[in-house]
């Protein structure tokens, strides 16, 4: 597969949507195109297409950015392996339209297409436990779905940053540029011997309300699949229960006995997990505050954000003492 046009994915040209198009239905045209928002690591669109005499439908296509070495970052290939194991596995997850090689070939870079999903985020449910229920079973699911060969050799170890954070002889940057940050890392190191790191589970690495697709007060889908990692599954955990707190949401007791209803997985570790996914925003949790006010329900200012994290990390710090 010959790749090119290394960085950020340009536009996606007529001829390429209409080749999208007709690999679904050799006789459809297209309807409408428009770009979609979100995607960390990839440009997305939402072809609308129409198979003769049949209703439209839609689609998405996503081009991911290009690093220095395509052809060995395989993060870019995990993808379309992670959501058709998710749907065999009856996790509500997007389904692959057009898989990796095939898209690829009409993009000239890596792609794919995966299905459309109408809907949108509900970062403020009405029955915030009903909510917090059903977000908790599906991460339940994404941690019971069976993880392939084929899955081992094309999505890494959430781990080894961890790892590498709490073996470190000197803190890193992230550890180093904030008011609490080496009060954290120091509590964290303290608390890492006793970690259990042994699981391989299948974790989404960025499960948070931004992420997941709502019909109303039902849940959909958990969508942006782009990076997935295998590890303990309390990464996710605690990285959605962290963020919770950052918006403003007290589903804590409610999502953890949910999970723990709808999994095999003990909850363990809790506390160092939430304050690894602390860790994550730092040193500068400020500029999540753009990903916040596009959900739509408040504006979400740098300097709240920054605050509602730096008394986050403090209430786990206090828990210690």
């Amino acid at each position: 597969m010959a790749l090119t046009m290394p960085g950020i994915p340009p536009k996606p040209t007529p001829d390429q949507f209409e080749q999208v198009a007709k690999a679904i239905d050799p006789s459809a045209r297209v309807v409408s195109t428009r770009k979609l928002d979100g995607g960390i690591s990839s440009r997305m669109n939402v072809l609308e297409y129409q198979p003769p005499g049949s209703i439209a439908r839609k689609i998405v296509t996503r081009q991911y950015w290009e690093f220095s070495n395509p052809e060995e970052d395989n993060h870019l290939f995990g993808e379309s392996a992670v959501l058709r194991a998710l749907i065999e596995n009856g996790v509500p997850a997007p389904d692959v339209v057009i898989d990796l090689e095939a898209a690829s070939k009409i993009f000239g870079r890596p792609a794919i297409v995966i299905s459309y999903l109408e809907g949108a985020p509900n970062p403020a449910p009405h029955d915030p436990d009903n909510w917090a229920r059903q977000l908790a079973t599906a991460l339940a699911q994404i941690h019971s779905t069976t993880v392939t060969p084929q899955l081992m050799t094309v999505v890494g170890f959430a781990d080894n940053e961890i790892t590498k954070w709490m073996t470190q002889t000197e803190p890193s940057d992230r550890f180093k540029k904030h008011a609490l940050s080496i009060e954290l890392r120091n509590v964290m190191r303290r608390l890492w011997p006793s970690v259990d790191t042994s699981a391989t589970h299948l974790l989404h690495g960025d499960f948070w309300p931004g992420n997941t697709i709502w019909d109303g007060e039902t849940l959909l889908a958990i969508v942006d699949w782009e990076g997935p990692a295998l590890g303990e599954p309390m990464l996710d955990v605690g990285y959605f229960l962290t963020d919770a707190v950052y918006f403003g949401i007290d589903i804590e007791d409610t999502f953890l006995e949910g999970y723990e209803q709808a999994s095999e997985n003990q909850i363990k570790d809790l506390l160092f997990w939430k304050m690894a996914a602390t860790a994550r925003a730092m040193p500068d949790v400020g500029p999540w505050a753009k990903g916040y006010s596009e959900l739509g329900i408040r504006t979400m200012a740098a300097a709240k954000i920054r605050r509602a994290h730096a008394e986050c990390v403090q209430g786990l710090l206090d828990e210690t003492r």
